[in-house]
């Protein structure tokens, strides 16, 4: 069975490494590995190399114009995506493509290999984030897929209500979180000789990503990096380990801003285009916090018993832990808020916290699955309101 597995990005890339390994180690299976995206980019870190590194042999790869950021440089990448997803797809012929979240380079090949006639298995469906436009591409490539497999039961409930059959949507927890379990990791001091970075006993992990569905995300992440430098200045214990914005519209300019909070405070702070899987665990691991909008403030920094403070839009709709500290990108807020969050830290509402995308086996239960599938590319809609009225489930 060759499974073909698509990846876009480095957070992307990490969440499927376990179930990148069981497919290459199985004798019944052959990984094929479609990369493209970011993965390719000298400015976003070349985290190709990384693939390479991990042992992996790529059968195909699409490169993409990302250096205009703009909304049009854009939409002309995503054509990109979609032609040479589609020439990639065609050359290497697989039984079936994993695709997995809701960036715009991912959309692409869900619609090249829906052109093409190649059966889909999609993971991460069913969530919401209304900040970013990845809700658009993420429920789209819902409907293009024949095996669903969400993190969370309400997520689940949303793919079927998206008229996809029971029968094949799975809840099966966050691949991240079976991450942090199953991923040997760095201790601190090799961590710090890695970075030539000293995080002392007060450090905040950040990533601030476009907020590309709010007109106003120009002005947010200069509210969100003057709160990062207050508390910097305020506390001369404080780091900050800050890494690259993904390749949406305004991503430059949030990483022209990390640099100029770096040279004003270089002894507090890191920035690195990429971390990687272990890396980016590990500082989490040691971290005092996690802050900014990423995903992994919300899906796994819970399991790791530390607070995170998410900072506006863009994750919005997403299940939250207790753990997890929402605040306005407005700077006097958002210093309180993660002032707030740090104390919390010590406390039994973040160390006994229960992660909502925590499951046993998540690679294992999605590569059964995929394994015993019977795949028809043709599938009807699943009417609920209909199927109820029939008696069935």
């Amino acid at each position: 069975m060759k499974i073909c597995v698509f990846t876009g990005t480095r957070a992307e890339y990490g969440l499927l490494l376990p179930l990148l390994k069981r497919i290459e180690q199985d004798s019944d299976t052959e990984l094929q590995l479609l990369v493209s995206g970011s993965h390719l980019s000298d400015r976003h870190g070349h985290t190709v190399d990384a693939i390479i590194a991990d042992g992996f042999t790529i059968q195909a790869t699409v490169p993409l114009q990302l250096n205009d950021d703009t909304r049009l440089g854009v939409a002309t990448a995503m054509g990109e995506a979609l032609t040479g997803c589609a020439h990639a797809l065609d050359k290497i012929r697989p039984d079936i493509l994993i695709l997995l979240g809701d960036r715009y380079e991912c959309f692409a090949c869900a619609t090249a290999a829906s052109i093409l006639g190649y059966p889909i298995a999609h993971i991460h469906g069913g969530e919401v984030t209304e900040g970013a436009m990845d809700d658009y591409y993420r429920h789209s490539i819902t409907k293009m897929s024949h095996l669903h497999f969400t993190s969370c039961e309400a997520y689940r409930d949303r793919v079927i209500q998206l008229g996809e059959h029971p029968d094949t949507v799975f809840n099966v927890g966050a691949l991240g979180v079976e991450n942090i379990m199953t991923t040997p990791l760095m201790d601190k001091i090799e961590l710090e000789a890695d970075l030539n970075f000293s995080m002392g006993d007060n450090c905040l992990l950040t990533t601030y990503h476009p907020v590309t569905q709010d007109k106003n995300d120009k002005t947010q992440l200069n509210e969100f990096f003057s709160a990062i430098e207050t508390l910097l200045s305020d506390d001369p214990t404080m780091t900050a380990i800050i890494t690259g914005a993904n390749a949406d519209p305004g991503g430059n300019a949030i990483d022209e801003r990390a640099a100029l909070l770096a040279n004003k405070h270089p002894r507090q702070t890191c920035v690195v285009p990429s971390l990687g899987l272990v890396r980016y665990l590990s500082a989490m691991k040691y971290c005092k916090a996690v802050i900014g909008n990423s995903s992994s403030g919300i899906l796994e920094a819970p399991s790791f018993k530390i607070p995170s403070i998410n900072v506006g839009i863009r994750q919005k709709g997403r299940e939250q832990a207790k753990s997890v500290f929402n605040s306005p990108s407005v700077s006097e807020i958002l210093v309180r808020r993660t002032r707030r969050a740090l104390e919390a830290g010590q406390t039994r509402v973040v160390k006994e916290v229960l992660n909502p995308y925590e499951k046993e086996g998540t690679s294992l239960h999605i590569f059964n699955e995929i394994k015993q599938a019977a795949f028809q590319v043709a599938k009807p809609f699943y009417d609920i309101t209909h199927s109820l009225l029939a008696g069935e489930e």
